[in-house]
């Protein structure tokens, strides 16, 4: 995400669950995406020019390669390519 982010020029913020950021992480999900006490991790929010904030991603249950297809699919979408061309 972090390289796509820097291709695309925008910001990315990442929470690392394992400290502190854990809070912000827990609010993000909570009012935005998948959330569950134990929730499913990378999960994956775009925040639009409007201040508008859209959940896009959520790892995959299944494993690592799974979320990776995910996350490729995500970035080839037409989501991101109409954000990208804003």
């Amino acid at each position: 995400m972090q390289r796509a982010a820097k291709e695309l020029g925008v910001p990315c913020i990442l929470y690392d669950i394992d400290t502190e950021d854990v809070k912000n992480a827990d609010e993000l999900v909570a009012e935005y995406g998948d959330w569950t006490p134990d929730y499913l991790i990378p999960q994956v929010f775009l925040e639009m020019d409007d201040g508008r904030i859209e959940h896009v991603l959520t790892g995959d249950p299944r494993g690592l390669q799974y979320t990776r297809l995910a996350v490729e699919a995500l970035l080839k979408s037409r989501l991101v390519k109409q954000e990208v061309s804003r």
